[in-house]
């Protein structure tokens, strides 16, 4: 089955019109990770939003390596708000 695909250049390379018009109707897809506070019943979602799954798995990671935070659950949204500058933001090395 042939699929019309297009490029964006904020996106990734190649996309299928489907995938543009569920992103255009419902948002882009987005990742968040939900964490236990260990020692407590407290659980909230952490403070980063991540584009793919691949940089939400990589927090998980990282998380695993702390003594104050346990991994819960990682979940996906979309929305139509543009996150992507919010992640450059909370992703810079700190001086």
């Amino acid at each position: 089955m042939n699929q019309t695909t297009f490029s964006s250049p904020d996106s990734h390379p190649a996309k299928s019109v489907l995938s543009a018009i569920a992103e255009f109707l419902l948002g882009k897809k987005y990742y968040a990770v939900i964490i236990n506070t260990r020692g407590t019943n407290r659980c909230e979602i952490s403070s980063i939003i991540f584009p793919t799954l691949a940089a939400a798995e990589k927090h998980k990671n990282e998380l695993s390596a702390t003594f104050s935070y346990q991994w819960v659950e990682t979940i996906s949204f979309r929305s139509r708000n543009d996150y992507s500058s919010e992640i450059k933001r909370y992703n810079t090395p700190m001086k």
